[in-house]
């Protein structure tokens, strides 16, 4: 499986990776600037209206929202990005001889890129709004790190079955939907009644411990527990390995099926 990142063409990666990004803001006026203004406008949308349902205040409400907000927000679109990457890419397989997992990585690059803008935007907003900061906030690269690979994992696995089965795109969209709205992103957990069935499945919801590595860093203000790192490691180092063995067994096939 290493042979195919030996001969990746990294620079062509990063070529192609920007040419994708000018392509989808080509007939904007504002261009890349989208990368900023979009998140701007749809966490501000989500921060009045939840800010009222979860009876909190707009800045407090606007600091937990944030955190974990944006990092499911790159995690959602490196998955589904990673997912089309296969298909996306069909003309230029089928012209040069270039490595598959050219078109996952170059994906998970874009989305890297849009979720550095947005991040950096929102500290930009939360250096106004929150009131205290502690070093817990050094530890943010290695909870991107886990969540990226979690989500590149995830998504090259998804990218193998959508290049036989295209139902599997809708499936994962409402998937991931679904995922999103039953997880503590929107809501706290501790918003939920002691004992209650709500309360106990977000034990075992798997998203409670990604966004702990960012809502108890930059929301409360201490360390993730040692359970959200050994559950969020195990669970991107599993779907990673086998998102990469699955697309190294599977390429023979597509050429069948591109």
């Amino acid at each position: 499986m290493l042979i195919h990142f030996k001969n990746l063409n990294w620079g062509f990666l990063k070529a192609y990776a920007f040419t994708q990004i000018k392509l989808r803001y080509r007939h904007t006026t504002l261009g890349i600037m989208w990368n900023v203004l979009e998140p701007v406008l749809y966490l501000g949308t989500l921060s009045l209206v939840f800010s009222a349902i979860n009876r909190m205040s707009l800045s407090d409400y606007v600091v937990y929202l944030f955190s974990a907000l944006v990092p499911w927000r790159y995690f959602e679109a490196t998955i589904l990005g990673v997912m089309e990457s296969i298909i996306a890419g069909e003309w230029l397989l089928k012209k040069l001889a270039i490595s598959y997992f050219i078109f996952p990585l170059t994906r998970w690059l874009i989305a890297a890129i849009d979720f550095f803008c947005a991040f950096a935007v929102v500290l930009v907003i939360l250096a106004f709004v929150k009131p205290t900061w502690t070093i817990h906030i050094f530890i943010l690269p290695i909870s991107i790190f886990i969540t990226s690979a979690a989500a590149l994992g995830i998504g090259m696995l998804l990218a193998v079955a959508y290049t036989f089965f295209r139902d599997i795109k809708p499936l994962a969209t409402t998937g991931l939907m679904l995922t999103f709205f039953s997880a503590p992103i929107l809501f706290k957990a501790d918003s939920m009644p002691m004992g209650s069935l709500q309360s106990e499945l977000l034990v075992y919801h798997p998203v409670t411990y990604f966004a702990a590595l960012f809502q108890k860093p930059l929301y409360y203000n201490c360390l993730p527990s040692l359970l959200d790192w050994q559950v969020t490691a195990g669970i991107a180092s599993v779907f990673l390995g086998l998102g990469i063995w699955a697309l190294h067994h599977f390429t023979p096939r597509f050429y069948f099926y591109l």
